[in-house]
């Protein structure tokens, strides 16, 4: 919950010897009880100060000691911006500070609460409460609500002052393409993968797109891939996997995954290089919902048969196989930055890693039309750039993904504990070789009760969703533009069963269990799991 205290409250916190202080205490240690998060507006910090200064002198207070409070409340509080908008908005309010605080706070949190002792802030604006009706109504307001598979907005409120700072600062710069954040980021990133280059792009399917085009290149002198030019993936993944082999020319070859991992299985790339691979010249393996692939497998069977790697990390950045950043282990990795990956911006953006400096020449060119000189350039390239203003957002959200993937891991723990005795469901596994950073907590549901289970959590406000419904050898796209190695069973029976249950790194212990006690209403057989005990929780 996301609560913002009028400075009259804060005062009456800081200053003991006010009549109002006891209630004020109480307040603070109810938000403190459940880690509720406070907020104070920008515009409002001096005047905080200027006021506990007034007081600490009017009551006789110590004043190093109050202004020891105010300097660790600031660091306590969430502080947002003032819009200068916002200002000009308020000056036909009946109170100019009130509707500045109130507007700015309620655009960044919409359903935030609001306390205030001031009777006209409280008339004026009908959901401002008084401290008392906030202590003897809040488990009511904290209201059970949708759980969502992702809370971006929550998100954005956790590093907002990093984010606003990035993405203003970017603003009054004007440097909006290719402006110093993009190297920047390519410069963090490939330090942190351990890679010789980094390259920021438009998408991850751009990315995708890129580094097969720069190794057609490379490899064959030509500007695509033939037809006769078979790339080795799974059918269960994001369209984009396949979608980038047609559009880089080559033939797409679905072979089958491990039904455990929901990756591509090695021995089944075995398979069809030992009986059809001659054409074969690469292999795209999918790090799906955060957990790597068998790389050790991969890369010795690209060895021995002489084909490249493209490692597909949309779903893994952060995540290892062994010592090694998934991305750094292929002759390039792609990553996507949608704004749903565990490292996403607020729109479309991707990256290419590799420790191949022709790979990289290439890329670059073709991301910018295909020259070094955009007037002449030399290749079929694209306008594939990395838009600066991602590249801030990146930045800014950057120094948190080894923490949010940390959360992931400690979610997924969580659900492991609690759902490993129901025998409908098969969790997730992780490679002891491997640091999985659950971009999705994926289950898969036995015995066809997958979509009765996924309609049973709507109903109880719980999202969930499929990935993937469709395997990517069925799709029309795919028709008679592709080869498939055997039946794939294991990806149908997964694009039947599995599930992937709400992973938001900072959901709180009380929406895992709310999410666990749906579950166990519906699945166990144990009967002190029931639909009561789930409508009885709370959320956060």
């Amino acid at each position: 919950m996301n609560i913002l205290l009028d400075l009259n409250i804060v005062v009456d916190l800081m200053i003991t010897k006010r009549e109002r202080h006891p209630i004020a205490h109480e307040l603070y240690e109810l938000i403190e009880e459940n880690q509720y998060v406070l907020w104070i507006a920008a515009s409002s910090v001096g005047n905080l100060k200027y006021i506990l200064f007034g007081e600490a002198k009017r009551y006789g207070a110590n004043m190093n000691y109050v202004m020891e409070l105010f300097r660790k409340y600031l660091k306590r509080v969430k502080i947002f911006s003032v819009t200068g908008l916002s200002i000009r908005e308020a000056l036909d309010a009946k109170d100019l500070e009130d509707h500045i605080i109130y507007k700015n706070f309620k655009r960044v949190a919409p359903d935030g609460i609001v306390i205030s002792r001031d009777e006209n802030f409280i008339r004026d604006y009908p959901d401002v409460i008084t401290s008392e009706e906030f202590i003897n109504r809040h488990k009511n307001i904290a209201k059970p609500q949708t759980i969502p598979m992702l809370d971006l907005k929550e998100e954005y409120r956790y590093m907002l002052e990093e984010i606003d700072h990035a993405v203003l600062k970017n603003i009054a710069d004007t440097k909006y393409i290719l402006g110093p954040e993009v190297k920047l980021l390519e410069d963090k990133v490939r330090e942190y993968l351990g890679v010789t280059h980094c390259i920021g792009c438009s998408s991850g399917t751009d990315a995708l797109v890129l580094s097969l085009r720069a190794l057609a290149i490379k490899l064959k002198g030509k500007e695509y891939f033939d037809r006769e030019d078979e790339i080795i993936t799974t059918p269960f993944t994001f369209t984009a996997t396949g979608d980038a082999i047609l559009r880089a020319g080559a033939t797409p070859v679905f072979v089958d995954i491990d039904i455990n991992t929901y990756n591509i299985d090695p021995s089944k790339i075995r398979e069809y290089l030992a009986t059809s691979g001659k054409n074969v010249v690469g292999i795209i393996p999918v790090h799906l919902y955060g957990q790597s692939c068998q790389m050790d497998e991969i890369m010795d069977i690209a060895k021995e048969y002489d084909l490249f790697v493209v490692e597909d990390v949309a779903q893994a950045f952060g995540g290892k196989w062994r010592d090694k950043k998934l991305g750094s282990i292929g002759a390039a990795g792609c990553f996507s930055f949608f704004p749903s990956k565990n490292l996403g911006g607020f729109g479309d953006g991707g990256m290419v890693a590799t420790n191949d400096n022709e790979l990289a020449e290439l890329i670059r060119m073709l991301i910018k039309h295909g020259g070094k000189d955009k007037y002449n350039v030399d290749h079929i390239g694209y306008n594939a750039r990395l838009d600066t203003l991602q590249a801030a957002v990146l930045l800014a959200k950057f120094k948190y993904i080894d923490e949010f993937n940390e959360r992931r891991r400690k979610i997924a723990e969580a659900y492991n504990r609690e759902l490993a005795n129901i025998d409908s469901l098969v969790l997730p596994i992780a490679y002891a070789d491997s640091y999985h950073v659950y971009h999705q907590y994926t289950v898969r549901v036995k015995n066809g009760k997958r979509d009765e289970l996924q309609k049973y959590l709507k109903d109880k406000g719980i999202s969930t969703m499929v990935y993937y419904p469709v395997p990517l050898h069925k799709m029309k796209v795919f028709e008679g533009r592709c080869k498939i190695a055997g039946t794939l069973k294991n990806a149908e029976e997964a694009c039947q069963s599995v599930l992937s249950l709400p992973i938001e790194p900072l959901q709180g212990e009380k929406v895992i269990n709310l999410v666990v006690d749906a579950i166990k209403g519906i699945l166990s057989n144990n009967p002190k799991f029931s639909i009561l005990a789930f409508e009885r929780r709370g959320i956060r």
